[in-house]
């Protein structure tokens, strides 16, 4: 059984959400994906932090914009009022939900934050990367999912509302299966979760994998019956099960192209060293990729 699951998206229940908006394109869809939430229990929070970038000499936009973020209060009074007018405009009505302006690496800001709020999910827009951006390194997005210690929702301008079809990544293990009992929790009645287990070509069992040993023991078939059984007690979802062997990132990226998911869930657990080095970072690439809204969830304290 999961050892401890959290309580996101439960009827009757409210839970506490940091919406992160930065400078870009996705901002829209971040605010119409919280607006949405609300009506699941969220209560949301506002914040957007501006790095202080050095002036390069000889250019006084720079010294002034430099000047203003690190030193004027007006400067984050104007930016809140901003962001307010922005949600505002994007869900149709005055909203009452708080917005910070802050300075500082954003991915720290919005971690530091998030923990301090006591947040329960964290809400951002992700950005599709070419194959030369995914190469060279992080964004504000994949940094913020590595650090943060609550699940983290990263949002694509596709999903303007609740998705009503989310693909779930599974190896059976507490982790993913607390990923896959807040999915269900999330997903439309009368909407689907589809669940994506990929196995390696061979077993690795590692101390404390849990899944593979279930797999072991009782089959994969039989473990996709106990999970779906699990995660659509009492709801009125339609669970489907895909099965796949190979690479983790590339069968999982396949199996969305073909089950065409509005969200994918996955959890982010620290790997030991073998499995680290034939799976990699799965979220990370599915991340930095970008074609998917994603939910990614860390392990829950004491699970």
């Amino acid at each position: 059984m999961v050892r401890k699951v959290r309580h996101l998206f439960r009827p009757g229940s409210t839970f506490n959400l940091l919406l992160a908006i930065e400078n870009d394109d996705n901002a829209r869809a971040a605010i119409r994906v919280t607006d949405a939430l609300t009506s699941r229990g969220a209560v949301p929070t506002v914040i957007h932090a501006t790095e202080l970038m050095t002036p390069v000499a000889g250019t006084p936009n720079s010294m002034m914009f430099f000047a203003e973020a690190a030193l004027g209060e007006e400067f984050h009074e104007g930016l809140a009022r901003s962001l307010g007018a922005l949600i505002s405009s994007t869900t149709g009505r005055a909203q009452t939900w708080p917005v910070l302006s802050l300075s500082g690496e954003p991915a720290l800001c919005i971690t530091q934050e998030a923990a301090g709020r006591n947040a329960d999910l964290l809400v951002m827009g992700i950005h599709q990367h070419g194959a030369f951006e995914q190469a060279i390194g992080e964004n504000t997005a994949t940094r913020v999912m590595a650090r943060a210690t609550v699940p983290v929702l990263g949002v694509r301008p596709a999903l303007s509302g609740l998705p009503r079809r989310i693909m779930v990544a599974t190896d059976f293990g507490n982790a993913s299966r607390e990923a896959a009992h807040v999915a269900a929790n999330l997903a439309e009645p009368g909407g689907s979760v589809v669940l994506v287990h990929v196995s390696l070509p061979s077993f690795i069992v590692e101390e404390g994998d849990e899944g593979e040993a279930l797999i072991q023991r009782e089959g994969i078939e039989h473990a996709f019956l106990h999970l779906t059984d699990e995660i659509s007690e009492g709801k009125s979802i339609q669970v489907e099960t895909v099965s796949r062997t190979g690479d983790a990132g590339a069968e999982l990226m396949a199996a969305a192209a073909l089950v065409s998911p509005d969200l994918i869930a996955i959890a982010s657990q620290r790997h030991h060293l073998i499995t680290r080095l034939l799976l990699g970072s799965v979220s990370r690439k599915l991340v930095r990729e970008g074609s998917w809204s994603m939910l990614i969830t860390p392990p829950a304290k004491g699970g």
